[in-house]
């Protein structure tokens, strides 16, 4: 076998490894963060968890504040189903609330323990300030982006604006909500997707 043939085998084999080793630093990192607390978890405990070094963690994420950026982000994207994408361009407006409810079901039951956690260190640490009001961005342009599509696709009443859809998601799903329904309501995930679609048919509907 040539050089040229090996190179291409062995750079796969080392982008699974490097995958495999942040996969594991996030995961060991999500569950501290969740269990301590921000402030008490630090890199050394995250990758004595992560059975890694602790120059390799740093090497990766640089900053405490940057490894929990990433687990909040991790979080939310990880295991969207194709088939719930698929129905965000369903030219039926049943269907495309579906898919918009599962999404902020599945963001409530993988991100809700983490956002909590941001919301509290957010009070203390700049930096976690920081990347909270990053995250809520984020999430605000998500919402913007499905009621301006709603829109442009004639699936909205003529009397409600993609603006008016956007300000109700973000009060009925946006980060605060899901953590105020968890943490002060107790709400499980299947409560508050029943109670989304329910509230969201009713407002786009009339019933």
């Amino acid at each position: 076998m040539t050089t040229t043939a090996i190179h291409p085998a062995r750079s796969a084999l080392r982008r699974e490894q490097v995958a495999l080793t942040e996969r594991r630093i996030l995961e060991a990192a999500t569950q501290l963060f969740v269990e301590r607390g921000y402030v008490a978890t630090s890199l050394l405990a995250v990758a004595e968890a992560a059975g890694v070094s602790p120059r390799t963690v740093y090497v990766r994420f640089h900053s405490k504040a940057r490894l929990f950026e990433r687990c909040i982000e991790t979080s939310i994207t990880a295991d969207q189903q194709p088939v719930v994408v698929a129905a965000l361009e369903s030219p039926i407006l049943d269907q495309r609330l579906e898919a918009i409810v599962e999404m902020a079901r599945s963001t409530m039951e993988r991100s809700s323990a983490l956002l909590g956690v941001a919301a509290q260190a957010a009070a203390v640490e700049p930096e976690i300030a920081a990347v909270e009001r990053v995250a809520m961005q984020r999430a605000l342009g998500d919402f913007r982006s499905l009621a301006e599509r709603l829109e442009s696709d004639g699936l909205l009443p003529r009397a409600i604006t993609a603006a008016a859809v956007t300000d109700l998601l973000w009060v009925l799903a946006g980060p605060r909500a899901i953590v105020s329904l968890t943490t002060d309501r107790g709400w499980t995930p299947a409560r508050f997707a029943t109670w989304l679609d329910v509230t969201l048919r009713s407002f786009l509907r009339g019933r």
